[in-house]
């Protein structure tokens, strides 16, 4: 069974550096799932693993005006979704073998 994942959009005000648009902007993205499997193969004795993710496979640079709290505008350039599908991907860890995760640290 094959899946197609889905082209979503929402409208959202971008904000950065304290500077936020004036309007709410459309924002496209990605949802759902894709032909993902494990299946053990008795020729080669193992599991065999194909996995595969939804991303984007189109996409474009967008700018829109930031209004920042002194009143000044300056440009932001976003990537803006155009199109949508699934993407082979490197499976990880086999269920059942220990992951080890790294620690991650935040300095303030």
């Amino acid at each position: 069974m094959k899946y197609i994942p889905t082209f979503m959009s929402m409208k959202t005000n971008i904000t950065h550096n304290n500077c936020t648009s004036a309007q709410e902007v459309d924002m496209p993205y990605c949802e759902g799932s894709c032909n993902t499997y494990t299946m053990y193969s008795k020729e080669a004795a193992v599991m065999q693993h194909s996995c595969s993710c939804c991303k984007e496979t189109c996409f474009s640079n967008r700018t829109v005006d930031l209004v920042c709290p002194n009143g000044d505008t300056v440009p932001y350039t976003y990537m803006y979704v155009e199109e949508c599908g699934c993407t082979n991907t490197e499976c990880t860890a086999a269920a059942g073998q220990h992951i080890r995760r790294k620690r991650s640290f935040t300095l303030l």
